[in-house]
């Protein structure tokens, strides 16, 4: 008994200590320093990543430059010791397939059971990088500011607001695009009288897509193609019991979707949605169209969805048929829906510019996602619009 409270408390004291150096980490306390691998290569850390969940790398989207001014992309582990990467099975489990930095809080003797010089395995067979913090070349510094930083307070809100709404539409005509592609390949497979449309069947593929956003997208995608493609929905009921509680989830949502437009197929009912009353109007409909009560697809989800999908979507169709009128309307929808909820990049982007709180309408919270895969994720500030966006006492 001694010896197992013992060995808990020396388990509790390195969490405790692998915590702290995580929250200076995150604080951005060795950006811009020189970290050193036993193996001889050195990285600069530009970007020391966004806080991982509760499962996976403590660390995603960090920026590293090399030695020879190449970009390294990926996750960072934070380990006490190097053993602590195998102890805790990180070495078999592939959501760890991306880090490219093993982050030891001090470099360990191999005498003294420390592995430093070592790589570190991935379960993808590949390796990623181990440095120590201990050889770092500096620390604990002032981190540099974004260029972005406090860009609300210093432009004012409806200067960020006009930008991020200008992004949103950016992020709405890149995926009108994406859309339109779709449903060109989904013309070229032929179908039978009675069966879905190649625009019902490339419409639900996307909706399926979108049910998994932040999750197995994969697996739902492939869920909304065998519907799509006339198999029947009983076929996918085995699947649900094999999948994770959300994405089982959200795959019976799927399956009361493809039930509730078996008929019409989904494209009928959605564009039917989009001509009712006003655009705040229509949004509502939208909406309702794409939820299913009892949780499988909520209100939020079903926002989700409806901005990122259907709206796109619904232009997409239209410019493929010069429905100028359509276009307009799907855009004005777009430009009403409501905001859409919260997740670790919106929240990331509004602190970083300095918003008081996450900004009003879909269309503005995903023109923080256009910034942040655009020019944020990689760090390249200088090519940012926020970094060129003047200041409301210059323009004076």
């Amino acid at each position: 008994m001694t010896v197992a409270m013992s060995q808990r408390a020396q388990w509790c004291m390195v969490r405790e200590r692998e915590a702290e150096y995580a929250a200076r980490w995150a604080s951005g306390a060795w950006r811009g320093v020189l970290l050193r691998a036993a193996t001889g290569a050195s990285y600069t850390l530009v970007y020391e990543g966004r806080a991982g969940g509760p499962a996976g790398p403590d660390f995603r989207d960090a920026v590293l430059l090399g030695a020879d001014g190449t970009r390294l992309y990926g996750d960072i582990e934070l380990h006490l010791r190097a053993s602590g990467w195998r102890q805790h099975g990180h070495d078999r489990d592939p959501r760890y397939n991306n880090v490219v930095l093993h982050v030891l809080v001090r470099s360990e003797h191999p005498a003294h059971g420390g592995d430093f010089a070592s790589p570190t395995p991935l379960a993808s067979g590949g390796i990623a990088a181990t440095v120590a913090l201990d050889a770092a070349s500096s620390a604990g510094h002032a981190p540099q500011a974004w260029p972005c930083a406090r860009l609300a307070q210093r432009c004012g809100g409806n200067e960020v607001k006009s930008l991020l709404i200008q992004a949103g539409l950016r992020r709405f005509t890149e995926r009108a695009a994406v859309y339109a592609q779709a449903l060109e390949q989904w013309s070229r497979v032929g179908y039978e009288p009675g069966e879905w449309t190649a625009v019902d069947r490339a419409l639900f593929v996307a909706l399926a897509e979108a049910l998994a956003y932040g999750r197995d997208r994969e697996a739902l995608r492939q869920a909304g193609e065998q519907l799509a493609a006339g198999q029947p929905a009983d076929a996918l009921l085995a699947e649900v019991e094999r999948l994770p509680r959300v994405e089982r989830a959200r795959l019976l949502g799927l399956l009361r979707l493809h039930t509730r437009w078996r008929r019409t197929g989904p494209w009928l009912p959605l564009r039917s949605a989009l001509a009712r009353g006003s655009p705040q109007q229509a949004g509502m409909e939208l909406v309702e169209l794409l939820r299913v009560h009892g949780g499988e697809v909520s209100a939020g989800r079903a926002r989700i969805v409806a901005a990122n999908v259907s709206l796109p979507f619904a232009a997409a169709y239209a410019n493929t048929r010069e429905d100028a009128a359509l276009a307009a309307r799907a855009q004005a929808v777009y430009l009403a829906l409501p905001g859409l909820p919260s997740n670790t990049i919106t929240r990331l982007m509004s602190r970083q510019i300095g918003l008081a709180r996450l900004p009003a309408g879909a269309a503005a919270q995903l023109g923080l996602h256009d910034l942040w895969s655009r020019w944020c994720r990689e760090k390249r500030c200088a090519e940012c619009q926020c970094a060129h966006l003047a200041p409301a006492s210059r323009r004076s």
